[in-house]
């Protein structure tokens, strides 16, 4: 028996696709705007240095709680 093809998420029922909308942010203070545009720039490399540092605190406070 043959399936019935799966229905389209947008198109022949009348849905839609959302439109995307950019919000402008409000203008707000140097440094927030800073750190938001920093961020968005780097905000994989600052994720990667993160997950390591953390690993080495809690690293480190295994070792020394074996330690005392």
């Amino acid at each position: 028996m043959r399936e019935p093809s799966p229905l389209p998420v947008f198109g022949k029922l009348g849905a839609k696709a959302s439109v995307a909308v950019v919000a402008s942010p409000v203008a707000s203070a140097g440094i927030v705007a800073r750190l938001r545009e920093l961020l968005a720039r780097h905000g994989g490399m600052a994720l990667k240095l993160s997950v390591i540092a953390w690993t080495m605190l809690v690293l480190g406070t295994v070792f020394f709680m074996l330690q005392g």
